[in-house]
């Protein structure tokens, strides 16, 4: 601790005496100021001891305002030099000092000013020195701890033992993940809370109340995977805030490093995760795939994401959420996410403030649940929902909302490849022999409710373009597409052809 009034005035080498202020003897002395002017409280800080002979205050009204502004301003004591020109505090001085518990100190004409300022300063070096070595002990303790008992667990400990207070571990979420002592824990989470912690985005905290000084340092580089906090009754010192930046550099390296195993291991098995998702992959090896990143085999749900909507790694994304959940990108699909726990994914994704929330901005289409051995079937029908969710403006689109298309896929193989060889196979040979878009004008024709007007505009194609192209269409198929049933058939023979991997639908 500085040097405080009392100590000062027991070092006898100096011949301090206290005339007045008693009450304040207990203040710290931050640093030591000899000024002759009026009013040098303009050019002091808290903490002060201000010294003078009286040159410029041969009115001892002068005094009295001094002391007045002094105490106004946190001045740990005043310093007035006799037998210059006072013999001694004049009354009015001393009772202004009682009145505002402003110490008030004789001294001595023999007493150097500079032997007083090298007192403070010496023990203001000797704290600096203090903090520095017990900074650097604390460093190499921290070093040790988290060689020994992980870099979260070792650094809170540490942190808490040696700063006398609590230290804790929050992640993104606001979870307390390491706290110690363990019964801070409530008063760790609540301090997260009040203080938006998991929502500072790469900021620093700093807080000081009545509970004491709290300090908060960001984890993880690039984003922010969470927070360091630290909360002890005294501020901390320069070199204390520097071990609390390197705990947070122990503790950001260990994620990070997790991280990266972990990202280094899904991309490891991202081939195998495409061979899964084939039609003809084999149902064991998929189970073994998918039980080794903790799914469950029999309970799987496909989620496709817009292709586009994911400016990270999706594997170094996945490490930062507790769930069983596998990634892999594809050439057709995007980002494809495989879980045994869509609804808690879903919210993830939906979260902005989540690392999956802020990659995957897109739409996402969801499966229906499958089993190790119908992941393709899965994939089909969730990027069947995407598509579909995409026209329609959703942000999610479940198979299941789609009623008709889950008609279809209830129905087994037979009707849909029915359709598809009857009406859709030979637009596609039509297609190729003429150099005419008949799926893609079919599509547009039904999907505005057989509005030749608005089809031609989503095309940009004239109108009579459309008439011509729809009049292929009738002589490929011999079909009327003015009827009901027949736009039926071709709208179902659509979404089959999609369901099969080959094309969009409406």
């Amino acid at each position: 601790m500085p040097l405080s009034v009392r100590e000062l005035l027991a070092r006898r080498e100096f011949g301090l005496r206290l005339v007045a202020g008693e009450s304040g003897v207990e203040r710290a002395i931050t640093w030591v100021h000899a000024s002759e002017v009026p009013d040098p409280t303009p050019w002091l800080e808290p903490g002060s001891l201000v010294l003078t002979t009286g040159l410029g205050h041969e009115d001892p009204a002068s005094l009295v305002a001094l002391v007045e502004r002094l105490a106004d301003t946190g001045a740990a004591a005043l310093g007035l030099a006799v037998d210059l020109v006072y013999a001694e505090v004049p009354e009015e001085v001393a009772r202004a000092g009682r009145e505002r518990g402003l110490p008030v100190l004789v001294v001595p004409y023999a007493t150097p000013f500079v032997a007083l300022s090298q007192a403070v300063a010496g023990r203001i070096a000797a704290e600096d020195r203090a903090a520095l070595q017990h900074a650097l002990l604390v460093h190499r303790r921290l070093t040790e701890a988290a060689l020994r008992q992980g870099a979260g667990p070792g650094v809170v400990r540490v942190l808490a033992r040696e700063f006398e207070g609590w230290a804790a571990v929050v992640d993104a979420a606001g979870r307390i993940v390491e706290v110690a002592p363990p019964a801070a824990a409530g008063e760790a989470a609540a301090a997260a809370r009040e203080t938006g912690v998991p929502r500072r985005e790469g900021q620093s905290l700093s807080v000081a109340d009545a509970a004491g000084h709290l300090v908060g340092h960001p984890l993880g580089t690039g984003a922010t995977r969470g927070h360091l906090l630290l909360r002890r009754a005294a501020p901390l010192a320069g070199p204390e805030l520097s071990v609390v930046a390197a705990a947070a550099s122990l503790v950001t390296f260990a994620w990070e490093q997790r991280r990266a195993a972990g990202a280094q291991a899904r991309r490891a098995g991202a081939d195998a995760v495409r061979n899964a998702l084939r039609e003809d992959a084999d149902p064991a090896v998929a189970a073994r795939l998918l039980a080794s990143f903790g799914l469950e085999a029999e309970r799987v749900t496909v989620l496709v994401t817009d292709a586009s909507a994911w400016p990270e790694d999706p594997y170094e994304l996945l490490d930062e959420h507790d769930l069983p959940l596998l990634a892999v990108t594809t050439d057709r699909h995007g980002t494809v996410l495989l879980t045994s726990r869509p609804e808690q994914v879903l919210r993830a994704l939906g979260d902005p403030d989540t690392g999956l929330g802020r990659a995957c901005a897109g739409g996402v289409g969801v499966s229906a649940e499958v089993s190790a051995g119908e992941l393709a079937e899965g994939l089909r029908q969730a990027g069947q929902a995407l598509a579909i969710g995409t026209r329609e403006g959703r942000r999610v689109t479940s198979v299941r909302d789609l009623g008709v298309v889950e008609l279809l896929l209830a129905s087994g193989n037979a009707v849909p490849d029915s359709l598809i060889r009857r009406l859709v196979t030979p637009l596609r040979r039509a297609e190729a022999e003429r150099g005419i878009p008949l799926l893609a004008t079919v599509e547009a024709f039904l999907g505005n409710n057989g509005s030749v007007a608005r089809a031609s505009a989503e095309l940009g194609v004239h109108r009579h373009t459309l008439h011509y192209r729809l009049g292929v269409v009738r002589e490929v198929l011999g079909r009327d597409l003015d009827s009901a049933y027949v736009r039926l058939e071709l709208a179902l023979a659509l979404q089959a052809h999609a369901l099969r991997g080959e094309g969009t639908a409406t």
